[in-house]
């Protein structure tokens, strides 16, 4: 029981984190609250009409050539019968840019007889960019 405990709490903190940074970002409460507003009928055309326009991203590890990793992967949309996601349709994050110093968000603990707690840092630098990103790793897990 107590590892769903701290499962939830961590996705907690992650909702949170995500709130503060992301410009646009429903919390998993907004996404409750929305879906008690849909009714059966709704859901359901939503469902018939998902694969109308969808934008389909595959990783593929493991011991495949790149021409069987296409093959599969134009199979798997046949089989779907997708229809492609215009570029101005894709979402794109945008995340809120934290100012120079040291921030913090401290969260009460929701259970008061509970004394576990989760730290979560959250470092930026920079404009975004790949090398950045996996510098950033690199530092985050060194410092684990």
């Amino acid at each position: 029981m107590i590892y769903i405990y701290i499962f939830f709490f961590i996705l907690f903190c992650r909702d949170v984190k995500l709130w503060i940074l992301k410009f646009v970002h429903y919390t998993h409460f907004d996404m409750h609250t929305a879906l008690c507003d849909i009714n059966f009928e709704e859901f359901r055309d939503f469902v018939k009409s998902f694969t109308d326009h969808l934008y389909i991203q595959c990783l593929v590890q493991g011991n495949m050539t790149q021409d069987a990793v296409i093959k599969t992967i134009l199979q798997y949309i046949e089989v779907i019968n997708c229809g492609f996601l215009s570029f101005s349709m894709i979402s794109k994050t945008k995340v809120i840019q934290v100012p120079l110093g040291t921030y913090y968000c401290k969260l009460k603990n929701i259970n008061k007889i509970d004394v576990n707690s989760v730290v979560s840092n959250y470092y930026q630098a920079d404009v975004t960019s790949i090398e950045l990103s996996v510098l950033i790793n690199l530092l985050i897990v060194s410092i684990k």
